[in-house]
């Protein structure tokens, strides 16, 4: 609702209402077309990006250099990653280019000028609508911040039971600033680990399940880190050295076959609770196995895991219950592992 608003603003502005350089204009963050066939439909240029893979964007964990006369920024779930995207639009634009901020009142959206950066005016309502908005505002001079990710870089202390260590964090990350306790527990429920075993971290977020076999079972263990998002990657690729990192969520695209597989994996898609992320690895995960292969996923109890589980798996049980959290192990593949992805 939120790009159907925005996209309606872009069409109906006044005329002359966007300073524009060459026509060129950049989206960040947002998975729907819609705001960009709007500005495409008015001959702009126009240049999509997001952390996340979506269909005709750059996937990549900064946004793409360049001088853009408009900036149009989705409001993200994290206050803070929207500062940081709001300066990154402030770095790529001359004085006077407007930067635009849209979303939902359930989004924070109403509430939302406070993270345009220093440099650009005050911001305004251009459209509200739907209880969704569009936060307008003319850069004045460049951010205060460096344009680069690790300006935004957090380093914090992080504990799994083997003592304190530093760790990065970049804003939109899962768990920002901790050890999520699922995590944790997951991490407590680590078998003995053979050396020589190939073992995939399925959304591996920031890495730490990944960093914590390395550290129990060696450098002779490899291990493999798979997550969608790219910022999270790169925060994984500081905490995890060692682990060979790979951007998306499908299995196939992987040199498998793996000794084992871990996961948190994620359950909401928004804020909707959802399974299918777990579904489709449960389908998955058969072909990536190794023979003997098996699958440790940890998440709240009261999700049913063990009827997904078993539709791929013949021994599938509980290890460990802790608060609200079980660990769930998976062994003994239904499906035949014939057309199973090749190192």
């Amino acid at each position: 609702m939120a790009g159907e608003v925005a996209a309606e603003w872009a069409r109906t502005r006044p005329r002359g209402a966007a300073k524009t350089r060459d026509g060129a204009a950049l989206v960040l963050g947002d998975p729907s077309p819609r705001l960009a066939h709007a500005l495409e439909d008015l001959r702009h240029t126009v240049t999509r990006w997001h952390r996340l893979p979506s269909a005709n964007q750059l996937h990549t964990p900064w946004p793409p250099p360049g001088r853009f006369g408009e900036v149009w920024v989705r409001m993200p779930r994290s206050s803070l990653e929207a500062a940081m995207l709001l300066h990154a639009a402030a770095a790529r634009m001359d004085d006077g280019g407007q930067i635009h901020l849209y979303g939902a009142n359930s989004e924070g959206i109403r509430s939302a000028a406070r993270h345009f950066p220093d440099g650009t005016g005050e911001p305004r309502a251009a459209l509200i609508k739907r209880r969704c908005r569009v936060l307008t505002a003319v850069r004045s001079a460049p951010p205060p911040r460096p344009d680069r990710l690790d300006s935004w870089k957090l380093s914090a202390l992080v504990d799994w039971g083997t003592g304190d260590r530093a760790w990065t964090f970049y804003p939109g990350v899962f768990a920002y600033g901790r050890l999520d306790p699922a995590t944790a527990l997951l991490i407590e429920a680590l078998p003995a680990i053979p050396a020589g075993s190939r073992v995939l971290d399925f959304g591996a977020g920031t890495g730490p399940i990944g960093a914590a076999v390395l550290e129990r079972a060696g450098r002779r263990t490899e291990v493999h880190l798979l997550e969608p998002d790219v910022i999270s990657l790169a925060a994984a690729a500081v905490n995890a050295p060692g682990a060979t990192l790979w951007a998306g969520s499908d299995l196939s695209d992987l040199p498998g076959p793996f000794d084992l597989i871990v996961t948190n994996p994620p359950i909401h898609v928004g804020s909707a609770q959802s399974l299918r992320t777990v579904e489709a690895l449960a389908q998955a995960a058969p072909a990536a196995l190794a023979k003997g292969g098996s699958i440790l996923l940890v998440a709240q109890r009261r999700l049913p895991l063990a009827r997904v589980l078993e539709d791929s798996f013949r021994d599938v049980r509980p290890l460990v219950d802790k608060g609200q959290f079980r660990v769930w192990r998976a062994i003994s593949a239904r499906r035949a592992q014939s057309s199973r992805p090749r190192r």
